[in-house]
């Protein structure tokens, strides 16, 4: 079987991150991983902790420049590195599958539009979108969104309660598929959780047909 880590953050992009893209694309490595997605920040709070000075698109350009610094560093030792990005959206998380720089660049107001508007425009450019740790303890205001996700993700955080049972039902009630995802952010994380494959995972498109062909195997433990 092949394994995928599919939620994890860079610093200095993902100002809650310690490790940068290169370290992470190594420690995951390391654990024997085959395939990892980049999922920072794309988030309002993220993105003016880099700066006041820069524009909303030299922001971008900075999380899409940090995707491919971890890109090359898979390359360089045969790793498989994937592009997503998690929205942060009126409080809801959201892991978007399918973006590009260009994409993202095109509505500065994205964080202060209302979930219809952003789902019509993620299906107006085939984008794909999952709902991250939709129950997660703490998050007063997240709300689970079955009308205008395609998924939801069990998170595995180590340092949040993220009530993954009842995940589980919201998905069942809806017939959602499920994505798994420990959400690293520091050493310690890494392989609390893992997608399995029969197949390497080396594209977005070919991620995605797994998972809503169900044929992905979730695994969950320290040190899987």
């Amino acid at each position: 079987m092949f394994k995928t880590e599919a939620h994890l953050h860079t610093s200095p992009v993902s100002s809650c991150s310690r490790l940068t893209p290169a370290e992470q694309v190594r420690l995951f490595k390391e654990a024997g991983y085959d395939t990892v997605i980049i999922s920072d920040h794309f988030s309002p709070h993220h993105f003016k902790k880099l700066g006041e000075d820069l524009t909303f698109a030299q922001k971008v350009d900075k999380l899409c420049d940090a995707y491919l610094e971890a890109k090359a560093e898979g390359d360089r030792i045969g790793l498989i590195v994937l592009f997503s990005v998690e929205l942060s959206f009126h409080k809801n998380h959201y892991l978007l599958y399918g973006v590009t720089r260009e994409f993202l660049k095109l509505r500065e107001d994205i964080f202060d539009i209302d979930i219809e508007e952003l789902y019509a425009h993620l299906k107006a450019h085939n984008i794909t979108i999952i709902q991250a740790h939709s129950h997660r303890s703490r998050s007063e205001d997240c709300v689970p969104q079955p009308d205008y996700v395609d998924g939801f993700e069990l998170n595995f955080c180590i340092r949040k309660e993220n009530n993954n049972e009842k995940t589980l039902v919201l998905a069942r009630e809806y017939n959602k598929p499920l994505t798994v995802g420990s959400d690293c952010h520091r050493p310690e994380d890494v392989g609390v959780s893992a997608t399995l494959s029969e197949e390497k995972i080396e594209s977005i498109e070919q991620y995605l047909e797994l998972v809503f062909d169900r044929k992905l195997i979730f695994a969950v433990g320290q040190g899987i």
